[in-house]
């Protein structure tokens, strides 16, 4: 896919993604990046002294420099260009994340002018570019029925765990705490993320845990996060294993991009929001998972 191509030359140019939402007309997106947030306000201002600045007004809102204010969005909508039209900087810690948070707020053009704004509430994948490109969304696989969505994720999970035993019936529900994975529609296959408990050949308990995009038979599977076993003290994971669980939240431009949580249940603070290539696995934009920005 040309625009997967595109992405991952902007990710080695060392271009930042960001994470956010659409609003209808504009979007909001985040990057929880000191590096970032320095390089940018001294391109904005001529100024080294951002941290400075931010001790003394927790958030310092600045318009965009009129030759770079051209980024891309990623939607399930498909990729739509945008323009960033206000930057505003936060302080450490007012979005309950430690570092600086770079805030870019994008105005998508008019559709008159063939672009495909993402739907209002719909998460977003961006990035500063000068080179944008508009697409449609891509005709993706039909949604499985609760059952055959079920039967997928045994399929899968069955060739994570090899051997071992599931120590309970795996569920899809996300108001159960039992809830064991997703299954999401892609553009030629579907993306599975799971969380399994297992009994190991040895007596130990585990939770085995990952991501795969598989056809509806698993013939083609490949794994964007490998499977992980996390050793369970007591049925918990232990507060120095470092272990986490990942949930499928969904993809944007067709499945090229796969959005995933990583959830650290020993220390919240640590859990983050990606977006992963869908062929590589790589990450292409990250954030703590309880970002929020006054």
């Amino acid at each position: 896919m040309l625009i997967g191509l595109g992405l991952l030359a902007c990710a080695s140019a060392r271009q930042y993604g960001a994470l956010g939402w659409s609003l209808g007309g504009e979007a909001h997106v985040f990057v929880a990046d000191d590096r970032f947030s320095r390089d940018y306000y001294e391109r904005l201002t001529g100024s080294t002294h951002l941290r400075d600045s931010l001790a003394r007004r927790p958030l310092i809102p600045l318009p965009p420099p009129r030759a770079r204010r051209r980024a891309q969005v990623f939607a399930a909508s498909g990729a739509t260009p945008a323009t960033v039209t206000l930057v505003r900087f936060h302080a450490p810690g007012t979005c309950g994340y430690q570092g600086i948070v770079t805030e870019l707020v994008l105005a998508f053009p008019p559709t008159s002018a063939g672009a495909h704004p993402p739907a209002p509430h719909a998460p977003v994948v961006a990035t500063l570019t000068d080179a944008t490109t508009t697409t449609g969304r891509s005709p993706t696989q039909p949604p499985l029925s609760r059952q055959s969505a079920l039967s997928l994720l045994n399929s899968v999970v069955a060739r994570a765990i090899g051997g071992d035993s599931l120590l309970q019936a795996l569920a899809l529900d996300p108001d159960q705490a039992a809830d064991a994975g997703e299954v999401v529609p892609l553009m030629s296959s579907y993306g599975v993320g799971f969380r399994a408990r297992v009994l190991k050949s040895g007596g130990d308990t585990a939770l085995i845990t990952g991501v795969a995009s598989t056809d509806r038979e698993t013939k083609r599977l490949r794994w964007i996060i490998k499977p992980r076993h996390v050793r369970l003290t007591g049925g918990m994971i232990p507060a120095t294993s470092g272990g986490v669980r990942y949930s499928l939240r969904g993809s944007v431009e067709s499945g090229a991009l796969i959005l995933i949580d990583e959830i650290a249940d020993v220390s919240a603070r640590d859990s983050r929001a990606t977006a992963r290539f869908r062929e590589s696995g790589e990450i292409f934009a990250t954030q703590p998972l309880a970002l929020r920005c006054p």
